[in-house]
């Protein structure tokens, strides 16, 4: 079952995407239905170094002042916080880059003047959605360089229903727009595919559908009516199959 954290993101995240689906590719939408205004153009960028979530579980090691060593979760507000530095800004950095906060900090209060602290994750804490014909939809923990057919797999795998071809990946740009776009895991599987081994980032929600329109507006009106009134006179389609 979801926990009541991933049930709400998947809702809202989707209840942005499918009510503005009139915009993505041609190779979504019919093209009467296209409103590119309304989803930002996919970037597929390349994989970046794992930057610290909020949730995750670090440790901070400072070799010659054990006193200070600090393992603790990064909060809410993105904040870490250190005997005798406070809280310092983490989400959003590498360890490396964490690593040199902390010395800097340390340094600016007079505690050590050559801290040399290391960082490490002992947990991750961010997160991906998993919804649609999966094993066991909700939250997964997101590791570095985790793929879209990886979050799955650590969702039970596909189910026998699912459409392998066209797995809805949705995530935000960084002007916070919802950008779509469709993987083919079977292609991945098959033949290897590299363009479909995308890799995810936090906050990712990743939609496994059955077959065609129906099962989409099926879960529009399970989950979707609830949060915000959705509009059944557009319809949608997958590559144009109704």
């Amino acid at each position: 079952m979801l926990s009541l954290r991933a049930t709400l993101m998947l809702r809202l995240v989707f209840a942005l995407a499918l009510v503005n689906l009139t915009a993505c590719t041609p190779t979504w939408v019919h093209s009467e239905y296209r409103q590119p205004e309304r989803f930002a153009t996919w970037v597929d960028a390349a994989p970046a170094a794992y930057v610290l979530q909020p949730g995750d579980e670090i440790a901070v090691t400072l070799p010659f002042n054990a006193e200070l060593n600090q393992k603790a979760l990064v909060a809410p507000d993105g904040t870490f916080t250190m005997p005798l530095a406070g809280a310092l800004p983490a989400a959003g950095q590498s360890a490396a880059q964490f690593s040199s906060t902390v010395n800097k900090a340390l340094l600016a209060n007079g505690v050590v003047a050559d801290a040399r602290a290391s960082v490490s994750v002992v947990q991750y804490g961010g997160f991906v959605y998993v919804d649609g014909q999966v094993g066991k939809p909700g939250e997964i923990i997101l590791r570095p360089n985790m793929t879209v057919l990886q979050a799955i797999a650590a969702a039970q795998g596909m189910r026998d229903t699912a459409r392998t071809d066209e797995v809805v990946l949705i995530r935000r740009s960084p002007d916070g727009r919802p950008m779509l776009r469709t993987v083919d895991t079977k292609a991945l599987t098959r033949r290897g595919d590299p363009a479909q081994a995308v890799v995810l980032q936090a906050s990712d929600t990743i939609f496994v559908p059955k077959s065609s329109i129906a099962e989409v507006n099926q879960w529009v009106d399970q989950h979707l009516n609830q949060v915000l009134p959705f509009n059944k006179g557009v319809t949608y389609t997958i590559n144009g199959n109704d």
